[in-house]
């Protein structure tokens, strides 16, 4: 059993669809169902019910994503905290502009940040200066 394998099932799991997972995945519809074909095979047992119209989790389904999520959490921290002693930043980081700066390219700057931190997902909000309030956390 792989973490590949594993994600592949959970993303199946949440989308109760093929397609939709292995687009939100970006793999191939036939390698995501080979992937999940290959579980139930080391598993020896169905971890979906499928139709032509539905894909719903088995009891076996149920009981293996649970403990997916746990696993895949759990090598998630692992992973988080190698990169934090290598002084890596994970995660996501929003930036927030006024609509009218002049003279500065947030892209720009974006861009060198995550150059020095690719592992950080970034996002930009162009907005005015109430809107970007009332977003702050």
């Amino acid at each position: 059993m792989e973490l590949r394998q594993l994600e592949h099932f959970v993303a199946v799991a949440e989308e109760q669809h093929f397609t939709r997972a292995a687009e939100r995945l970006a793999v191939s519809q036939s390698g995501l169902s080979a992937s999940v074909r290959a579980l139930e095979q080391e598993l020896r047992t169905p971890l979906f019910s499928r139709t032509t119209r539905t894909v719903r989790l088995t009891e076996a389904g149920r009981a293996l994503l649970v403990e997916a999520e746990r696993t895949l959490a759990g090598a998630r921290a692992a992973r988080d905290a190698v990169d934090a002693v290598r002084g890596l930043l994970r995660g996501t980081l929003t930036v927030g502009v006024e609509q009218c700066v002049a003279g500065v390219s947030p892209a720009r700057l974006l861009a060198a940040f995550h150059r020095e931190h690719p592992q950080m997902e970034l996002r930009l909000r162009q907005e005015g200066t109430s809107s970007l309030l009332d977003g702050v956390a």
